[in-house]
């Protein structure tokens, strides 16, 4: 399967691309400096909100006076007397509290979801790994941010109701230490949990997926062939296997046919994902070894891609009715690859060196058919290898032609010599003498059946130099779970120290759906701005008219019969509503960027530059949300 997402650039990602930035347009800045952005209105609104608050309980003028001591007492006071000592008690307090609070009970249902798993999950799946990886991926990050979401957002509120909190305050501690100590304490419970959560998810994965066959001898047909000397004559005694024919016994819902690879070695065919070494002991019996290729991290090569369309213009490819714009589409039937339609990858530091044997290439190209045809062969392709030196037109490989492979990884190896284009008995072509050109080498795809039509994006195409440790991969999609859990965690005390515990869990959830379908959400927004016309917009108003027009029963077409002044002003607080909630998006952090699931389940690395965009955006918003929470604890509780 292929990456259904595009390849990150962290220094582009983290200071925005110079070619396309705008002052007007905050799409274009960059992580750095809308985190500066959003801290500095933060750091105007939050005071201003805090203001608001006191205001409710005590008046203007003495809200003012907290909110400006809390302000003058943070600079002068808590920030240089800062201890981690009592940060630390803090902390250690919050733990006993969470386990007080039976918090481990998310570990209980855990291993109870792993018990009675084998007994839902589809084992019969066509990639059983991808199964289990994205069960255990899943209910892992389930519930650990339900454990952080209720520890966090009920504990201040709780302590505050019960006054237990008034033993804390009364003694020399700070605002930032509570603040702090709480986040720092229930996070240290998540770590925790997921670190068992982790080791106890990977056996569980290795043990479900492992299982093992026997040669069924009777299918079994070997052919051998004299093994020849360095003279090319045949030694005597001495044969090689070249060919065999027979299947494994159906275990798991599967079986497997034998085949000889390149190297002479015995090994069974792909099925569910997997293959098996087979190891020949005696004339008619086999050993057959573990399941390999279902727990993998590969580390593609990815190249550059630029769609020409039937003028040889360059194009985003064509729409074929997909919303979903990811992925654009070249037509078959074009006789010429070099003046029709057609996709090139550029890749850069192609070596001898890297690629001793050649190029391992591999394609997860996507198949539109404008008529249904023999729905049980894939749609035929050509493939060129090319030099991109503009000097050495024409110095390109002869055509290789293959059939797609749907919703499957299409493995093609190209050899260090290529068939010439003139073809026949034209002296093959060196890959690296002739095709490379400074490191660089370009792979152009077309379609050739008429009607039909190929889907392509930038990383449907790759090479694969080597894989990286599956291990290691499984460890950073528990990192990333464990920064969402983190900033949950941060959210909810944040919330907790100016509202009561329900509606801090209510808010907490309110900023993770919002993160998660930010998308979505500002797609809405926008839609009720635009009102409903051409443009893809939202029919029956923003919130406040929703709720008239469902209380009213009035159809969303239609205008609302009520005097056009109370309109006017509905749609004036709807756009204030909806204009916030737009801001939120952009304020709030986007989860789905700390999502890799879909790497582990589907066998590729998690992109470095990935990492680290997670980790970055993890520390802003944790630094964010705690000295926020600082302000909301300082102002109520210099107020109580």
């Amino acid at each position: 399967m292929a990456l259904e997402r595009g390849i990150p650039d962290f220094w582009i990602w983290l200071f925005g691309n110079a070619d396309k930035f705008t002052i007007f347009n905050p799409t274009t800045w960059g992580f750095l400096l809308g985190s500066v952005a959003i801290c500095f209105l933060l750091l105007m609104l939050a005071p201003f909100v805090c203001f608001l608050i006191a205001s409710l309980q005590y008046g203007p003028s003495e809200a003012f006076y907290y909110v400006a001591r809390a302000m003058f007492s943070a600079v002068t006071e808590d920030l240089p007397r800062f201890s981690p000592r009592r940060t630390w008690a803090i902390a250690r307090l919050a733990i006993l509290e969470a386990i007080g609070n039976r918090a481990l009970v998310g570990f209980a249902v855990f291993i109870l979801l792993l018990l009675v798993a084998g007994l839902f999950l589809d084992v019969n799946n066509n990639n059983p790994a991808r199964v289990y990886l994205s069960f255990v991926l899943w209910s892992t990050t389930l519930l650990v941010v339900l454990m952080a979401l209720f520890l966090s957002s009920f504990s201040i509120p709780n302590d505050i109701k019960n006054r237990t909190i008034y033993t804390v305050v009364t003694k020399p501690i700070r605002a930032s230490e509570i603040v702090l100590g709480r986040i720092l304490g229930f996070a240290t419970i998540g770590t925790a949990m997921l670190v068992v959560m982790g080791l106890i998810s990977y056996v569980f994965v290795v043990r479900s997926l492992d299982h093992s066959h026997e040669v069924d001898v009777p299918s079994v047909v070997e052919v051998f062939e004299d093994e020849k000397g360095p003279d090319g004559l045949p030694i005597a005694g001495q044969k090689r296997l070249v060919r065999i024919t027979g299947q494994t016994t159906f275990e798991r819902h599967h079986r497997h046919t034998l085949e000889v690879d390149p190297q002479g070695r015995i090994r069974t065919n792909t099925v569910q994902g997997h293959y098996h070494d087979v190891e020949r002991l005696a004339e008619g019996k086999y050993r057959v070894g573990p399941p390999k290729g279902h727990l993998i991290a590969k580390a593609p090569h990815y190249g550059q891609l630029v769609i020409y369309d039937k003028e040889g213009k360059r194009t985003k490819g064509i729409n074929v009715g997909n919303e979903w714009e990811y992925r654009g589409y070249i037509a078959g039937g074009t006789p010429n690859i070099q003046t029709k339609a057609y996709a090139v990858w550029t890749f850069s530091g192609v070596t001898p060196e890297k690629y001793p044997k050649g190029l391992p290439l591999e394609l997860n190209l996507r198949v539109f058919r404008s008529y249904k045809g023999n729905i049980e062969r894939g749609v035929l392709g050509e493939m060129v290898i090319r030099n991109p030196n503009p000097e050495a037109q024409g110095r390109s490989s002869g055509p290789m032609t293959f059939i797609s492979k749907e919703f499957a990884t299409d493995r093609r190896d190209i050899p260090r010599e290529v068939v010439s284009p003139e073809g026949g008995n034209a002296p093959k072509l060196d890959l690296f003498k002739d095709l490379v050109h400074e490191g660089q080498v370009e792979v152009a795809i077309r379609c050739v059946d008429p009607g039909q039509y190929f889907g392509i994006a930038e990383p449907d195409v790759y090479l694969r130099p080597g894989d990286a440790s599956f291990e290691m991969n499984f460890f950073k999609a528990y990192l990333s779970i464990w920064l969402i859990m983190l900033l949950v965690t941060a959210f909810g005390v944040m919330f907790s120290t100016f509202l009561s515990g329900p509606v801090a869990l209510l808010a907490s959830i309110s900023a993770i759906v919002v993160g998660f379908y930010g998308e979505f959400v500002r797609g809405v927004t926008l839609g009720v701005y635009y009102g409903g016309d051409s443009t893809g917009a939202i029919y029956g108003g923003g919130p406040i008219e929703s709720f008239i027009r469902l209380i009213s029963q009035n159809n969303v077409m239609t205008d609302l019969e009520i005097n056009s002044i109370f309109i006017g002003i509905i749609k004036v607080l709807d756009g204030g509503l909806m204009s916030l909630l737009y801001a939120a998006t952009y304020v709030l952090p986007d989860y789905t960027q700390f999502d890799t699931s879909e790497f582990v389940a589907d066998g590729y690395n998690i992109f470095g530059s990935l990492v680290g965009e997670q980790l970055v955006m993890g520390l802003v918003y944790f630094m964010a949300v705690t000295i926020t929470g600082y302000f909301f604890l300082k102002t109520r509780e210099v107020a109580a």
